[in-house]
């Protein structure tokens, strides 16, 4: 049940009707029959996994609590962890490593290809968070397994975030709601924007990109439009899919935290990091990061505390080489930014600062979107070869020009650029005043979009559904 959906569109309102209708302590069993509806609509047995996941960090949490001795709570800590990272690699590596280990011994091994579930790698990291807050001592255990439940499966942001904190999301759920008509607008200006960015932008460079980076022998140019195109909608998909999940959270009287905050003005990598998939930012920062040593044991350790980290995030994010690299090389551009922090160099003027961190990112979506290092290698040398430039926008355009009339895409560019005075973001959640020509553009793109969808039969997933 995908956030672009019909079943989505019919099954949200249904949901929320009967939340503001039901009697308060009784809403969290409608939220959490919910979740778990939703979360079975992609596969019903796999819903035992998360129950799983739930039950046993749950329990690891009373034991921390109550436990004193610091062996037992280490003990307790390891193990809940360990399983976190075992179900989550074993489904999300197996077939990686599988493949690994055929091409280090020179034969192939006969291994059965598993199912990657859905979300585990965003609610097996809310298990962990739970987890190591309680260790921490920064929050006491929930003793309601219902609300702890609800707080691992809440649907609007089970299957691709944010990541939550149990300190945040977890007092939300226990109190009592209200229904309010700011909340109602509020949510349903977040629907909206996010149905635009992803349907009226995302998809829309979808087929772009998709026609260079299947190809061959894509021309340098080519490589390198589709490169920029995808930047921009992998930031479109994500943040249109975040918009839905905290549009609809909201209908429900719950904020989710804000997981994207213009990150392709930011001035330099680091500020990057801070806009762009904020929840894991944050969440490798605090459980990863920190423990490592931070910026606080000397420049050596601040350099391996941040390597590990995007090797990490870049593993996370995928099981193949290609992503480790897009990783590590956002690891060396993070290492230069703190070796100038560091030595104080002088500082680039602010707008080639924007500019190059700008097109540094963009160049590491290469290995991210090429879904292999051989077909990464493979773009990477097209990149640097001579380029024609009128063959690489013709290759670009190719399958939207045949897709969609023209008379329709320039009507949807058209719709678009009403938008731009005035882009939407999050910030719109908080804004009084309504700007009717913006939202008027973005509701007739949404509209021309979902007409050139339902024409050609095919949609896009979620970039991050993968993940």
């Amino acid at each position: 049940m995908s956030f672009d959906s019909l079943t989505y569109i019919i099954f949200l309102p249904a949901v929320c009707v009967t939340h503001w209708l039901c009697p308060s302590g009784y809403r969290w069993i409608i939220l959490l029959l919910s979740s778990y509806v939703f979360y079975m609509s992609w596969n019903a047995g796999l819903s035992l996994l998360i129950f799983s996941v739930t039950l046993l960090s749950w329990l690891c949490g009373l034991v921390l609590e109550k436990e004193q001795r610091p062996f037992l709570r280490r003990f307790v800590l390891t193990c809940a962890v360990l399983l976190c990272l075992t179900l989550l690699g074993f489904f999300k590596y197996w077939n990686f490593l599988g493949s690994a280990v055929s091409a280090l011994f020179g034969r192939t091994w006969q291994i059965r290809e598993i199912i990657l579930p859905v979300g585990i790698s965003f609610y097996t990291f809310q298990a962990m968070s739970y987890v190591m807050d309680v260790y921490r001592g920064k929050m006491r255990a929930e003793r309601h397994l219902g609300y702890y439940a609800l707080y691992i499966s809440f649907f609007p942001q089970l299957v691709a975030g944010p990541i939550e904190r149990a300190d945040r999301l977890l007092p939300q759920l226990r109190r009592d709601r209200h229904f309010a008509p700011e909340d109602l607008s509020a949510g349903l200006r977040l629907i909206l924007s996010g149905f635009f960015r992803k349907l009226a932008c995302a998809d829309l460079m979808a087929g772009c990109v998709d026609a260079v980076y299947r190809s061959h022998s894509p021309d340098g140019s080519a490589v390198a439009l589709a490169t920029l195109l995808f930047g921009l909608q992998i930031y479109c998909d994500f943040s249109g899919y975040s918009e839905i999940a905290s549009g609809s959270a909201r209908l429900l009287g719950i904020r989710l935290m804000r997981n994207f905050d213009r990150p392709y003005l930011a001035p330099d990598i680091r500020a990057f990091w801070r806009r762009w998939h904020i929840s894991l930012t944050d969440w490798f920062t605090d459980y990863v990061y920190i423990p490592l040593g931070g910026s606080r044991r000397g420049l050596l350790r601040q350099l391996f505390a941040s390597t590990a980290v995007f090797a990490l995030c870049g593993l996370w994010h995928g099981a193949d080489w290609s992503f480790l690299v897009w990783g590590l090389v956002h690891a060396c551009l993070m290492a230069l930014h703190t070796l100038i922090t560091h030595f104080q160099v002088r500082q680039l003027p602010r707008p080639l600062s924007h500019a190059l961190t700008f097109l540094s990112v963009n160049f590491a979506w290469l290995f991210f979107r090429a879904g292999s290092m051989d077909r990464a290698v493979s773009f990477l040398t097209r990149l640097f070869s001579p380029w024609n430039l009128k063959e690489g926008v013709r290759l670009l355009l190719s399958t939207q020009t045949r897709a969609v009339p023209a008379p329709v895409l320039l009507l949807l560019l058209a719709s678009v650029l009403l938008c731009l005075r005035r882009l939407p973001s999050m910030a719109w959640e908080e804004e009084r005043e309504t700007d009717i020509t913006a939202w008027a553009g973005i509701l007739l793109a949404v509209v021309i979009a979902t007409l050139i969808r339902m024409d050609s039969g095919t949609a896009n997933a979620f970039i991050y559904f993968q993940f």
